[in-house]
């Protein structure tokens, strides 16, 4: 499978969605979402005071309107769905299912730079981020020269 990252998100979206269908509880995703986001934010100060790096202001802010965006996004989609389409906001659900999942991530990346967290989740952090081994950039490489 070429893309892994995409079919995890993907799974992780439907499970969520399948979540609130049995389980009635629409809107439960969302608030998991945001709390994740929370939690980054926090690791990720963490994570820059742990490895003596030197805050900085403009990336912090970047990291927060891009999970602002992503907020508007989703309550976007769940007014589209409730109002308009008058359903519960499954799909609203499912994409907190998908960014729970980076989010997730990049908790675990933050915890990785800490030292907290086995070597062993490098591979799944490269695999979700979609970054390609020396390998797999080998092969792309000779296949764009085709």
């Amino acid at each position: 499978m070429e893309r892994l990252d995409i079919f995890i998100k993907s799974a992780v979206a439907v499970i969520a969605g399948l979540f609130s269908i049995l389980t009635e509880n629409f809107g439960i995703p969302f608030a998991v979402l945001l709390v994740m986001m929370i939690l980054d934010f926090i690791s990720g100060i963490m994570a820059s005071i742990y490895t003596k790096e030197k805050l900085k202001s403009l990336r912090g802010w970047r990291g927060l309107v891009k999970k602002s965006h992503t907020i508007v996004m989703v309550g976007a989609v769940a007014l589209i769905e409730i109002y308009t389409l008058k359903t519960n906001g499954i799909f609203a659900d499912s994409i907190s299912g998908a960014f729970i999942t980076i989010e997730f991530v990049s908790l675990v990346e933050n915890g990785r730079l800490m030292g907290i967290l086995p070597k062993a989740l490098d591979k799944f952090v490269d695999t979700m981020k979609h970054k390609e081994s020396d390998n797999e950039k080998s092969k792309h490489d000779s296949k764009e020269r085709i």
